[in-house]
């Protein structure tokens, strides 16, 4: 049983015309990967980049991170805009964002994915990794005990950066992990030659979308 995990497929990323647009983002695929786990009934989780439009990563504003850190980032991903949005093709029909807050009911998000109701959970977040989500621990948690020989599978963008820290979070909490190479991209090769030995380092598996089926 595979779930797959959609890390920040949206416009400001994965499109030409985005505010930190990752070149070679392949957006097919990721269209083909949510065709077939509607198809095959493959629950997606995944985690969108949310800011306002005063967030401390943008270099618009003299704002500071947690532990001081300025970033100078252009503004991207603010929430509403159509740079935040999920690239076209890339939704199931029924899904839900989850917001950056710590209350909400894990137990039945993660329910209505087990049994089809919803198809795509997506968490939102403002920092690289989707674990930084106060309720991704506890839905994943909630969704894989049911099922548990589940493969998580990743991609999306950038490698060198969310999908790392993705994979990463996942091993660390020994969930068995794939990352699909054709189906992500990186900021520079080097990074992203980087992040692929530390996550083969860590126990991530490397694969292509056409090993999946």
């Amino acid at each position: 049983m595979y779930v797959f995990v959609d890390v920040d497929v949206q416009r400001d990323f994965c499109e030409s015309d985005g505010a930190l647009f990752v070149a070679g983002s392949p957006n097919d695929v990721f269209r083909r990967l949510t065709v077939e786990a509607v198809e095959r009934g493959v629950p997606i989780v995944g985690s969108v980049d949310s800011h306002a439009y005063d967030a401390w990563e943008f270099a618009s504003n003299d704002n500071l991170g947690p532990n001081g850190e300025d970033p100078r980032f252009p503004d991207h991903c603010v929430k509403g805009t159509d740079g935040w949005l999920k690239v076209q093709g890339t939704l199931p029909a029924r899904y839900r964002f989850v917001p950056n807050v710590l209350e909400g009911d894990a137990e039945r998000y993660a329910a209505e994915l087990r049994d089809g109701r919803s198809q795509g959970l997506y968490f939102e977040k403002e920092v690289y990794s989707m674990f930084a989500n106060p309720l991704a621990e506890p839905i994943l948690q909630q969704l894989c005990a049911q099922l548990p020989r589940a493969k998580l599978v990743v991609y999306g963008v950038a490698t060198d950066y969310c999908v790392k820290a993705a994979a990463l979070g996942l091993r660390e909490r020994d969930y068995d992990t794939v990352v699909l190479t054709d189906a992500v991209a990186g900021i520079s090769q080097e990074g992203v030659a980087a992040a692929l030995d530390e996550m083969r380092e860590a126990g991530v598996e490397l694969a292509t979308s056409a090993s999946l089926w």
